[in-house]
């Protein structure tokens, strides 16, 4: 065992050295670009953004000192390639990325010495250009890109880094298997411990969300990792031969479906019957709830502002956000936003919004150690700039259930669409009991007979003795 894991780490320590002098490989990230630009916008790449204008005219910059990179409608894919990589070294010169290389209509970049970036949101652009990116060669973005020939048959010893995927293990019936996860899976769930039968006795790597401590990762000879898409952790992965899978941001909701399968492919029979249980279960769910409000009018459908971490940051048009909100009978107030998960905005624009409900997500456990959502919901009312939204003045800041992980972003996604369709049409769902709808998930993928009075405290966010 010794032997194996100095093995690894030389490998560890050679690859870790090759990234510092700049060898490429998986860190490399590749957009492919094609089409040409019909409409002005956005362009989001890299946690960067590139406006797009009509024409020059409608540039405000003009032709001031400091023009920024930009685009016009009509620019091809060439051109726009060559923008992505002008603006990397013009306007972003000190930034996480740097250019690499630029071949026609791909642009690759790589990440500045010693960073180790963010998980890359996918590229968007507006209508006309089709934009793609990934690591190493280009790819659509589509939940599930790894590298199958590292992937080990019926793997035994499985790490559980990327946030969701304890949660998916667990309902994968492969929480046995797991030797070592994530911080992230339990500082703001005290439900977690109470439910997973081995979290509370499992290692734990820290502070993943800004990188993964390799070494350490490599001590607990994992033949499996389920991991965050970055590519100095991908490419570590690759030089010491251990099988990954990489978590990816769901676009759709048929995308939460397919990374469960993703995540099940290579863990056997049993939990691919598990994975295709999930499907049956969230497709009749779904169903149950959209007979209902897809037929309702524009009209009926109240205005809805999803936040996420804290009130002004949010969902756009590149997140399953927008389709749980419209699934629920919604109308989702920042559905032509450019971008995913996390994007940022201001005040004056929320109130231009004037969202008639507003949902509050990854804010912690009401009441507990960390928890910060009655905080954020109390500064959102207090706040004398959304004084004038209508969810405000009507008293409508929801704080989104969370449970053993945020309804946001893994498995239990399918609840948060029943949940806001109760909480926004609340007649149209009287019959709805969520608590009974949380107990039956946690009963049948969970494997945890939770009763109706902790269904109804999770559905609160409170704590297992709150």
């Amino acid at each position: 065992m010794r032997k194996v894991f100095c093995a690894l780490l030389l490998v560890f320590l050679s690859a870790l050295s090759l990234l510092f002098i700049g060898c490429g490989g998986r860190d490399v990230y590749t957009i492919t670009v094609s089409g040409s630009l019909r409409e002005p916008g956005v362009i989001t790449y890299l946690g960067y953004t590139m406006n797009v204008y009509q024409d020059q005219a409608s540039n405000p910059c003009g032709d001031c000192d400091d023009q920024p990179v930009s685009l016009l409608v009509g620019d091809n894919a060439q051109t726009v390639a060559a923008a992505l990589k002008q603006a990397i070294e013009i306007d972003y010169p000190d930034g996480d990325w740097v250019f690499d290389g630029l071949d026609g209509e791909s642009v690759s970049f790589r990440p500045a010495e010693g960073i180790t970036p963010e998980e890359a949101e996918p590229p968007a652009a507006p209508a006309g250009l089709d934009i793609r990116g990934g690591y190493g060669t280009a790819r659509s973005g589509s939940a599930g890109s790894n590298s199958a020939a590292q992937i080990p048959e019926n793997p035994q010893r499985l790490a559980a880094v990327y946030g969701p995927s304890y949660e998916a293990l667990t309902l994968l019936g492969a929480e046995s298997r797991i030797v070592v996860r994530a911080d992230v899976q339990t500082e703001n769930f005290p439900w977690a411990f109470e439910v997973y039968k081995h979290i509370d006795r499992l290692p734990v790597l820290e502070d993943v969300h800004a990188a993964v401590n390799m070494e350490t990762l490599f001590s607990y000879e994992p033949d499996l990792v389920y991991t965050f898409p970055r590519p100095n952790e991908i490419a570590l992965l690759e030089k010491t031969k251990v099988g990954y899978i990489q978590g990816e941001t769901t676009r759709t909701l048929d995308d939460v479906k397919a990374l469960l399968h993703t995540f099940a492919a290579p863990l056997g029979a049993d939990a691919q019957a598990r994975a295709d249980a999930y499907d049956e279960y969230f497709d009749e769910r779904l169903a149950s709830i959209k007979s209902r409000t897809d037929g309702l009018t524009d009209a009926e459908r109240p205005t809805v502002y999803y936040a996420g971490t804290d009130i002004l940051t949010t969902y756009g048009r590149l997140s399953d956000i927008i389709e749980v909100i419209e699934a629920a009978g919604g109308a989702a107030v920042t559905k032509e936003l450019e971008g995913g998960n996390r994007i940022n905005t201001d005040a004056e624009k929320l109130a231009s919004w004037n969202p008639d409900y507003i949902f509050i997500d990854h804010c912690g456990m009401s009441g507990s150690e960390d928890g910060a959502a009655d905080e954020v919901a109390a500064a959102a009312y207090a706040n004398a700039k959304y004084a004038q939204i209508g969810a405000i003045k009507n008293k409508r800041v929801i704080l989104t259930p969370s449970g053993v992980f945020y309804w946001d972003m893994g498995l239990q996604k399918i609840l948060l669409v029943e949940y806001m369709a109760k909480t926004i049409h609340p007649e149209l769902f009287a019959d709805l009991d969520m608590a009974s709808e949380v107990q039956r998930f946690y009963r049948e993928f969970l494997d945890y007979p939770l009763s109706y009075d902790d269904a109804t405290r999770i559905l609160e966010r409170r704590a297992p003795d709150a």
